[in-house]
């Protein structure tokens, strides 16, 4: 784990703020998450889309985050008994395998992208969904991370050819952007 990036995340999250918006609802609307059961939410910060969530499926939500800071705020603002909140680094977390792993506006911020394929391959079942989504452009979002770029997050590549790591265990389903949204959404092979 990068203690300068969950140093940086405990230090912001009382000041983190996230903008609820349509386009959230649009992107996990379009990822069918009612056939999922049991949902990893990676990097859920204060679980911006933790409750969403737990609303589109029938099981269980696993909502992981390194910085304390960031849980603690989630579980005082989410109370639904589906949603269960850990505080742990996602490449040392086990688990049983999960339906689906939703990475929401955190990936730029998993800095070993060649551990970050192997656990979720690790931590997803057999046809298992991986969506990696942000609710900004590439443009945006690299313009945001560039201050902070090789310290506490990445600069994204598009869609096409940041998935190629993941190729490995993973099969394209979606691949998108435009000036609001990122998209990556594969299936485990």
């Amino acid at each position: 784990m990068n203690e300068n990036i969950k140093e940086f995340f405990n230090n912001i999250a009382i000041n983190y703020v996230h903008d609820d918006s349509k386009l959230i609802e649009d992107l996990l609307d379009s990822l069918f998450l009612e056939k999922c059961p049991s949902i990893l939410d990676l990097g859920c910060g204060k679980g911006i889309i933790s409750e969403k969530l737990a609303l589109r499926n029938k099981g269980e939500v696993v909502a992981l985050d390194f910085s304390s800071e960031m849980i603690k705020y989630a579980k005082e603002k989410i109370k639904n008994p589906k949603v269960t909140f850990v505080n742990e680094d996602f490449y040392e977390f086990k688990s049983k395998p999960f339906d689906a792993i939703i990475c929401f506006d955190a990936y730029p911020h998993f800095m070993d992208v060649e551990g970050f394929v192997k656990k979720a391959n690790d931590l997803l079942k057999e046809d298992g969904l991986l969506a990696i989504i942000h609710d900004i452009g590439r443009e945006s979002l690299n313009e945001h991370h560039k201050r902070s770029a090789g310290k506490v997050s990445r600069l994204l590549k598009a869609p096409q050819e940041e998935c190629e790591p993941l190729l490995r265990y993973f099969k394209p389903i979606e691949l998108g952007e435009s000036d609001t949204y990122y998209k990556i959404v594969m299936i485990k092979r």
